[in-house]
Parts: C-alpha cells; structure tokens; sequence
C-alpha cells in the first residue's frame, strides 16, 4: 500500500496526475515586458536603488478606460516602457513610466534613461512628475518622429532623434496626448491629435 501512495505523491508533485494539479498560466508578452529584467541591468539598478516604492505601469495597474484605449492601440509591449531612439539616431533610450506601488493611481514619475555620449552606463531624466490621483489613466509607447514633423519642423525645433515618446491621458471624461521630442539639449512636450 505504500509503494501506489508513493507513487500517487510523486505523479503529484511532478504535475504527472492529469487534472489533479492546475496547470500554471504561463507568462505573456506584456508582463514580461513590464518586468524590470527586460530593462538593461545598470537601469535596473537604478530603479530598485532609486525608486523602490515605485514600479512600472502595467495594463493592470491601467484604469479600465485607459486599458481599452490601450488595447485599442494593438500594443506589443508595456504601456509604461517605450525603447526608441529618443535623443539621437544612434543609441537607443529607455522611457519608463512609474506609479506608486501600494497606490498606483497616487502619481507617477515619468524618465527616460540614456547613455552619454562615450558612457557605458545610463543616465536618468526626470522628464516629468505628478502627486496628483489619476495616474491610472497614462500610458506611454513610442512613436515615429516623422509622424509628426516633417523636415521643416524638425529643423525649426532642432530634432535630433528618430522617435518620439507618446504619452496618453485617456479618462473616460478626457482624452489628452502629447508628444515628448529631445531638442537643443532637453526634452519639449507638445499636445498632439492622436
């Protein structure tokens, strides 16, 4: 009688039972991509070091508004993680949306990492910040700059990169978008029709 129990147990543990165990959902592309280890290390790093108390906007933290405008937008990644080349053609940058994590409709705290030119490691940019409630409703993805400036604007505004970081405002009241661009050395924002 021992030996078949033993041999029930194991089947058990080793999910070899058929239905007796639940299978595990397995991960989606998002939560991944919401996972600080999709960022480089050094990024990593600095958000853990700096911002402990906070955490990456993910489509769960989204108001349900804000998560069908999302959803309508046909995302692949994050909506608080955009990787483009924000600053200049050649080096990517890490724009990162963060909310409180016991509250994350408190606030956010809007960055960007990019490297110096001849750095290894990332530079953080405050590009953005709010204490007011709301929060839940922002989500950001990257855009293509020639979607929104053709080449007398960018030489009019100086632009450098090749992307441009969309950040959304969507309440079920209201409907804000502005475009972040890197000109003359900082980051200009521009309300857009998205």
């Amino acid at each position: 009688m021992l030996g078949p129990m033993l041999l029930l147990t194991t089947a058990l543990v080793f999910g070899q039972a058929g239905s007796a165990r639940p299978a595990l959902a397995k991960p989606t592309g998002e939560s991944t991509a919401c996972n600080l280890g999709s960022l480089p290390s050094d990024i990593q790093s600095h958000l853990k070091g700096d911002f402990g108390s906070w955490k990456v906007q993910e489509a769960e933290t989204l108001s349900e508004y804000a998560r069908k405008t999302w959803a309508g937008k046909k995302p692949s990644a994050c909506p608080g993680i955009a990787v483009g080349l924000f600053q200049n053609a050649k080096a990517p940058s890490y724009a990162v949306l963060l909310v409180p994590v016991d509250h994350p409709d408190a606030g956010y705290k809007f960055l960007v990492f990019s490297r110096k030119t001849g750095q290894a490691s990332y530079e953080a940019t405050v590009v953005e910040q709010s204490d007011d409630h709301g929060a839940s409703n922002y989500f950001i993805r990257k855009a293509p700059i020639s979607r929104f400036f053709n080449e007398e604007s960018k030489r009019k505004f100086q632009v450098q990169a090749t992307d441009v970081i969309l950040m959304v405002d969507s309440a079920e009241q209201e409907y804000e978008a502005d475009i972040y661009f890197w000109s003359n050395g900082h980051f200009q924002h521009q309300p857009v029709d998205e």
